[in-house]
């Protein structure tokens, strides 16, 4: 008699708990885990020469989570992100090689390697700032960016076969200047792809292929992928046809509303089915 399985779902994340309850996945049978942030191991598992499928193996999970080993997969991926560099020996070594405190292209941020929801970053606007940050640092995990002031930031949800479910990130009006460099949950609101706000990018085609460049660069099967992009138009008001972005980060653990928790019960389904038969 064949015998079948639930769906063992990881994450700490509070917002996940509706995908841990019992029934919102169907039976399958073989066994599967699917992880959201959660580096636990089964020994059973593919990744480790036995026959429980993954949804994200830890690998993968390392990658998305380590701005650092994020940033390594990027540049072995080729996907266009943020010129970054690393603080070592009083030197930046990065894109450039070696650029020094004075000449780098400001505004520079810094992201903890294992920061999330921007905390751990900070925006220097000149070398003086930055090396007035520096002094007695451990800079040991931490990455350094070029800043691109792009007024344009979406969230797409990613699977290997495209966006599933997307959103725009839109400052609040009364979101302080000290605060507009970033966006995140305390300042800004979720405008859907069916709001004439959303404003599509006119190359969305580009983002669609570079999110899934990002995602397959980390090995993730399923992520969301932070994207800043140029508006629509230049400050004379002429249209952009192809305005410049860049992949911010992808996460593996992203928090849910309840759309994007029914969004996923379907995507994981439907990738649980598509990755067994293989």
């Amino acid at each position: 008699m064949l015998k079948y399985f639930r769906t063992r779902v990881r994450s700490r994340h509070p917002s996940h708990a509706p995908l841990r309850v019992r029934g919102t996945f169907p039976m399958f049978p073989f066994k599967s885990v699917i992880r959201f942030g959660s580096t636990t191991e089964y020994d059973d598992a593919v990744s480790n020469g036995g026959n429980r499928l993954e949804i994200n193996t830890v690998q993968a999970i390392k990658n998305s989570s380590s701005k650092m080993l994020m940033k390594q997969c990027f540049a072995d991926g080729n996907v266009k992100t943020a010129d970054w560099w690393t603080y070592r020996n009083g030197g930046f070594v990065g894109k450039d090689v070696n650029n020094t405190l004075e000449n780098l292209p400001y505004p520079i941020i810094s992201k903890s390697y294992f920061g999330s929801r921007n905390q751990g970053n900070a925006k220097h606007d000149s070398a003086e700032a930055l090396a007035a940050w520096l002094v007695g640092k451990n800079t040991s995990h931490y990455i350094f960016e070029k800043y691109y002031n792009y007024s344009r930031e979406y969230r797409l949800h990613i699977t290997n076969s495209g966006c599933f479910y997307t959103c725009r990130k839109m400052l609040k009006q009364d979101t302080e200047d000290k605060d507009k460099w970033y966006r995140n949950d305390e300042h800004c609101v979720w405008i859907l792809e069916e709001n004439e706000l959303f404003d599509k990018p006119s190359n969305w085609d580009k983002v669609l292929e570079e999110s899934v460049k990002a995602l397959n660069a980390v090995g993730l099967d399923i992520g969301a992928v932070d994207l800043r992009i140029q508006s629509s138009t230049n400050n004379k008001g002429v249209v952009r046809n192809d305005p410049n972005f860049i992949i911010v980060e992808i996460n593996s653990a992203p928090s849910f509303g309840d759309i994007t928790i029914e969004k996923y019960k379907t995507e994981l389904t439907k990738l649980i089915l598509e990755k067994h038969e293989r």
